[in-house]
């Protein structure tokens, strides 16, 4: 990868770290702003660690699948970690709520591949691991960990 690509991700990564946070789930229309664009997401705890990243092609409505387990594996994973294991959708949205925030950028282009920086750069905080491939990559050997 040029180091003019590094550059772009590293631009791009710094504009997700720095948007705005916004609670989840703390009502029905919480996600109503969030256009339908491409883009990237992810979940923070109170602490600042980036507990999810992922990328879509319409970030309004990932939301919407984020607020249902059968169609978001982090939802389960964060459910889990916190032991809400038979809980109702509803108690799985309070309690996510209650520990995590959300930022996300609309990315037209690279979308795929700044997920994959910040997994990398992320991945001791992360409950999304990245792939076996990605780790094997020599694509991004310039990552820094946090």
């Amino acid at each position: 990868m040029d180091d003019d690509t590094q550059q772009q991700l590293k631009s791009l990564a710094i504009a997700l770290e720095r948007s705005p946070r916004r609670a989840i789930f703390d009502d029905g229309d919480w996600a109503f702003d969030i256009p339908a664009m491409p883009g990237v997401y992810a979940l923070w705890d109170f602490d600042g660690n980036m507990v999810y990243v992922g990328e879509t092609s319409s970030l309004n409505h990932r939301m919407r699948d984020l607020g249902r387990s059968i169609n978001h594996t982090c939802r389960r994973k964060l459910a889990a970690r916190h032991k809400v294991v038979d809980a109702t959708e509803e108690r799985i949205s309070a309690v996510m709520s209650e520990h995590y925030v959300l930022s996300f950028l609309p990315v037209a282009l690279g979308r795929t591949e700044l997920e994959e920086y910040l997994s990398l750069k992320h991945k001791r905080t992360l409950v999304n691991s990245p792939s076996k491939r990605l780790l094997k990559s020599n694509t991004y050997l310039w990552v820094e960990r946090v």
